[in-house]
């Protein structure tokens, strides 16, 4: 065998080991990025039970009392029904922030 017929060999060879990790990279890729659908489906499914509870118990924190996770993590939830929706409509914290004010101390 020449030197030429085997570069040309070593390179297939290359080739074909590149293409299977090609295809097993593929495989692995969907069954990850379909288990973070999963995921985000579900944060969402459980942001939903928590407005319903929030909307029956009265506050956030009663909610997130019931829950049993922080306050900060159902507010974390809760946002996420708000960025799903473009109707505004969206859920809304138990406290309002005040205005920004970007004037720079400027009238």
């Amino acid at each position: 065998m020449t030197a030429r017929a085997r570069a040309r060999a070593a390179q297939q060879k290359v080739l074909a080991d590149r293409q299977r990790r090609d295809a097993a990279n593929m495989a692995s890729l969907t069954a990850f990025f379909t288990a973070a659908e999963q995921i985000d489906a579900a944060k969402l499914a459980m942001a939903r039970a928590l407005d319903d509870i929030r909307a029956r118990e009265g506050t956030l924190t009663a909610a997130a009392t019931l829950t049993q996770i922080t306050t900060g993590e159902a507010r974390k939830l809760l946002a996420l029904l708000t960025d799903t929706s473009d109707t505004g409509t969206g859920s809304s914290p138990d406290t309002v922030a005040a205005p920004v004010d970007d004037t720079n101390g400027e009238r």
